[in-house]
C-alpha cells in the first residue's frame, strides 16, 4: 500500500535542467583520500607548536618585564602571560593523548 501513495513533498523537485544533466565523471578514489588526509590536523604536531609558541611568549614576557617597569609594559606583560596560559590550555588532554597513542598511524 505504501508503494502506491503519492509523496507531494518529493514530487517535481527535480528541475528539467537537472533531469537533462550528464552524470558526474567517475574518478579514482585514491587522490580524493590523499586530499582528505592532507587536510587533517595532526594533534601531536599542533600541541608541540602551541607549547613552543607558549614558551616563546613566556620568554618574551619575561624579557619585557625585566626591561621596563611602566604601566604599558606591565599591561603587555600580563597580556602575553595570559596568552601563553591560553596556548598551554589549548593542548591535548591526557585522555586525548592516550586515544591517539592507541590508534594505529594511517
Amino acid at each position: 500500500m505504501g508503494g502506491c501513495t503519492q509523496f507531494p513533498a518529493l514530487d517535481r523537485t527535480i528541475t528539467p535542467e537537472m533531469e537533462a544533466a550528464d552524470y558526474p565523471d567517475l574518478v579514482p578514489i585514491d587522490p580524493l583520500l590523499a586530499q582528505a588526509e592532507a587536510g587533517r590536523i595532526d594533534p601531536r604536531q599542533t600541541e608541540a607548536q602551541l607549547t613552543g609558541r607558549a614558551a616563546r611568549l613566556e620568554t618574551r614576557a619575561n624579557r619585557i618585564g625585566g626591561a621596563r617597569t611602566d604601566q604599558a609594559a606591565a599591561d603587555r606583560l600580563a597580556r602575553l602571560r595570559a596568552r601563553a596560559a591560553q596556548l598551554r590550555q589549548a593542548g591535548l588532554t591526557p585522555p586525548e593523548r592516550e586515544r591517539l597513542e592507541d590508534e594505529p598511524a594511517q
